[in-house]
């Protein structure tokens, strides 16, 4: 009985080795069209020899080669300043509004110490995220319908996957 188990365990082992994980990029990428116009922005669901397929938002979009005029890859720095203000202004000023006291020497009220706390703790975080943007290192590619510039991407992004 053991040995039947045994094998049993055995060929279920080899049969989940033997499955190929699917291609998972996981890539944020913003695209803009020949006239340098934002078109579209997402993650990257897949890459053929002439459509560009992007996720956001849970809706997916195919661009096509002839479409796409450079892409940059990562998010930009704004991003990483409104969040940095988000994440430190939130606590800061729930942090403000609960340590209100009135009748103290530097008294303020809950909604001064809201407030006190957004400006104070927002303007911590937007410095420290427009710190993290400046080792974020985005790239470029310039595409231009270019199908050898498009396998270049292509290559990269398949090389990244690895």
């Amino acid at each position: 009985m053991k040995y039947v188990f045994f094998a049993i365990i055995l060929s279920v082992g080899f049969n989940l080795h033997a499955q190929e994980k699917p291609m998972e990029i996981r890539e944020f990428i913003r695209v803009y069209d020949l006239n340098r116009n934002k078109t579209h922005k997402g993650v990257i669901q897949s890459v053929s020899d002439t459509v560009l397929q992007l996720k956001r938002e849970g809706k997916i979009y195919d661009i096509g080669l002839s479409a796409i005029g450079k892409i940059k890859t990562k998010r930009s720095a704004g991003h990483n300043v409104f969040m940095g203000a988000v994440i430190v202004g939130a606590p800061a000023a729930i942090l403000g509004a609960a340590t209100a006291d009135p009748d103290t020497i530097l008294g303020y009220t809950a909604g001064e110490g809201f407030m006190g706390g957004t400006l104070i703790g927002g303007g911590l975080g937007a410095a420290i995220g427009g710190l993290t943007a400046l080792f974020k290192n985005p790239k470029t590619y310039i595409i231009n319908g270019d199908p050898d510039k498009w396998r270049e991407f292509r290559a990269m992004i398949i090389a990244k996957d690895m």
